[in-house]
């Protein structure tokens, strides 16, 4: 008797041992026809069974949970789909636990990983940058290697103003020591002349044996350090937290020396506090180091402008109109210091007299006035030359040819604005 009582405890046993098999598998079945609601209903079942099945098995359910909740992450966009993420990668764990070289699971966190970061990619389009952040988080966490998600999540924060996330992230950054650049590898395409950028070494040497490529070379990207120190300094300010905002410049310069975008982000730190006198004083060094860049003449004219000297201005102008003859701004801003000087010579006018000597003031200073309109028309017709639609620069150069006595230019100018507006 007692010996048939333990012959049908085994037969229980193993049939439950095969139920949350088939349970398993069934899922499995469910998964590839992607009916994921039916394959954890079968999981579900399989759950409350699987303490002390065979290791193969509890890796099989793991694996399947991984893949019915990552797969439910990818079809969704809100925070459902970030907990049914985390639901998934901690079964990939699980299995990796268990299995660590696993390659079923290993292709699988491959795809999750990837579908993060393109749902990454549509969340920053759509303007929904807390889910690109905490999507490039976690594709950083699945791999710290990958330090550029990181920074990618930081940048995410920031443009979603989620700065106390931002500066921790980029205080990780700098801890790791990363600055971003990368090795390109290169080689020049012998029928277009063109460089092109190849994803690994092997991959361009392939391309030059083939005959097609010639002058195999490589390059190095940009270093971000002194982007990650500009953000940061910005961070501080934007948190009224000035002088942490100069601690972070002056870090960035110690462990970067030499650095044009530190000085940079240093010269646009003190133009944001109004500390324009020691902006003046940065950028002038920056441009040493860069003295071909026709942004940071022009820059510079800004700021020595909003310093009052015209003359300095008048010349950083000036150098960036010829290191960049299409660069309209700097025609405009030319045009309108230039007509800066008529205000003087106007109130000057208006606190004339009637007598003799006063009326030949008046005409001495009309004469200078009309001079600085017929100054500025080249730079107003240049301007206007590059951007055809600037209706502030042809309207000012409508009303000098009227001043000046330019009736027929000013009566075609008139038609051309007319066309514009209607």
């Amino acid at each position: 008797m007692k010996k048939s009582i333990v012959t049908l405890a085994l037969i229980s046993i193993t049939s439950l041992g095969f139920s949350q098999r088939g349970e398993i598998k069934s899922a499995e079945k469910a998964i590839d026809k992607e009916d994921f609601d039916e394959a954890l209903a079968e999981l579900n079942k399989a759950e409350a069974e699987l303490e002390g099945e065979k290791e193969k098995w509890v890796v099989r359910y793991h694996l399947a949970k991984a893949k019915v909740y990552g797969n439910k992450a990818a079809n969704q966009s809100n925070d459902n789909m970030l907990d049914d993420l985390n639901t998934s990668l901690e079964s990939l764990d699980k299995v990796f636990d268990l299995d660590e070289g696993n390659q079923d699971a290993l292709s699988y966190q491959a795809q999750v990983r990837q579908n993060m970061v393109q749902t990454a990619i549509d969340g920053q389009n759509d303007g929904n940058f807390e889910i690109a952040q905490k999507l490039l988080y976690k594709t950083y966490q699945l791999d710290k290697n990958d330090t550029v998600m990181l920074y990618y999540a930081a940048s995410a924060a920031v443009n979603g103003q989620m700065y106390d996330e931002a500066l921790e992230q980029y205080q990780e950054l700098l801890d790791l020591g990363f600055d971003g650049s990368t090795t390109q590898f290169v080689a020049t395409n012998k029928e277009t002349g063109e460089e092109e950028v190849f994803e690994s070494e092997s991959m361009r040497d392939v391309a030059v044996k083939s005959g097609e490529f010639e002058n195999p070379d490589k390059n190095k990207t940009p270093r971000l350090t002194g982007e990650i120190a500009k953000n940061v300094s910005l961070i501080y300010i934007q948190q009224d937290r000035a002088e942490e905002a100069l601690q972070a410049i002056e870090r960035a310069k110690k462990e970067n020396p030499g650095d044009i975008d530190i000085k940079q982000a240093e010269a646009d730190l003190y133009y944001r506090l109004g500390k324009v006198d020691k902006y003046n004083e940065v950028m002038k060094e920056v441009v040493e180091l860069d003295p071909e860049n026709p942004s940071l003449y022009y820059n510079l004219g800004v700021a020595s402008e909003e310093l009052g000297d015209k003359d300095s201005a008048r010349e950083y102008y000036l150098k960036a109109a010829e290191l960049d003859e299409e660069m309209v701004n700097a025609y405009i801003n030319l045009a309108a210091l230039t007509l800066s000087e008529e205000r003087e010579i106007v109130e000057e006018m208006n606190n004339l007299g009637n007598s003799k000597a006063d009326n030949k003031k008046y005409q001495e200073l009309n004469e200078k006035k009309k001079q600085f309109y017929i100054d500025a028309l080249p730079y107003l017709e240049k301007a206007t030359e590059l951007d055809p639609t600037n209706m502030n620069a042809l309207q000012t150069r409508l009303n000098i040819y009227y001043q000046v006595g330019e009736d027929e230019k000013a009566e075609e100018l008139q038609k051309k604005i007319k066309e514009l507006r209607e």
